[in-house]
């Protein structure tokens, strides 16, 4: 049972996706998933069949994102939860529709095909920071608008050294309090876990609607300052144990999105089938 509830898959993040403004601090439930590169097509189709079924039934939501550099086998499942309580409120909305439209056997059968495409799964639970992220939108339609126009996303996951967090989320405020000085269109959204990792991590994600977006950034020594640079790069050295930034892209086709977010961009979140 929690093998088929953990199918209920919920981003990384590390995101920002549409909720209330009064619970936007929430959670991302996220389910990694590493493919067996000769089953990836197959994965696929099965994934299809689950979002199709969950979707006709009015189950659970997610968005999933395949990652292009970095581990390219892996591919994220996410969805937004504003506590613990909901995590088992989607669980069951997913297998309740999954199993009304497949049937108990047929549910069975799915997941042990879905298992055999897989080299290893974990789940991941994070807590949004939006007191640490920059231009961290407050208001659910600008969220919503932002992740549905997206089309990438770039995220640093940080290792911080044990007993370092507070130091840690210091250097965060001081990035933050640059970027917004600086440009209110500058966003650098900040998750850290609750659950599934060891240690202290930090996620520090960024959206764009193409690779383009990422050329021409802004310069943090230059929106810091050099003295006030040099200083925060002896601190991050002292504090940070690793770092790794991966590239992913949002996968339409198996996700099953809120509908604010897909009306942001209807043609790619529900593209109509083409024609035979």
């Amino acid at each position: 049972m929690v093998r088929r509830a953990r199918w209920c898959i919920t981003f990384v993040l590390l995101l920002g996706f549409c909720v209330a403004a009064q619970a936007q601090e929430g959670y991302l439930d996220e389910y990694v998933v590493h493919v067996k590169p000769e089953k990836r097509a197959t994965f696929e189709a099965l994934i299809k069949k689950l979002v199709a079924a969950n979707r006709d039934n009015q189950g659970d939501n997610w968005v999933a994102m395949g990652t292009t550099y970095g581990d390219s086998s892996t591919i994220r499942f996410v969805s937004v939860r504003p506590s613990y309580a909901a995590i088992e409120k989607g669980s069951s909305a997913f297998m309740v529709a999954v199993e009304k439209a497949m049937g108990h056997p047929g549910v069975d059968k799915l997941f042990e095909d879905l298992d055999s495409c897989m080299a290893k799964s974990r789940g991941l639970l994070v807590r949004r920071r939006p007191d640490l992220s920059s231009n961290f939108p407050s208001d659910a339609a600008e969220q919503s608008r932002l992740v549905g126009n997206a089309r990438w996303v770039r995220t640093i996951r940080i290792v911080v050294r044990i007993g370092e967090a507070p130091r840690f989320e210091e250097l965060a405020k001081q990035v933050k309090a640059a970027q917004e000085k600086a440009d209110p269109n500058i966003r650098s959204w900040i998750a850290q876990s609750a659950a599934g990792e060891r240690g202290s991590v930090y996620y520090v994600s960024q959206f764009r609607s193409s690779l383009a977006g990422f050329d021409n950034e802004a310069d943090l020594p230059k929106l810091m300052g050099e003295d006030t640079f040099q200083k925060f790069l002896k601190t991050a050295s002292e504090v940070i144990e690793t770092e790794d930034v991966t590239l992913n892209q949002f996968l339409p086709a198996l996700s099953n999105p809120p509908d604010d977010v897909v009306s942001a961009a209807p043609d790619f979140w529900r593209p109509k089938p083409s024609a035979p």
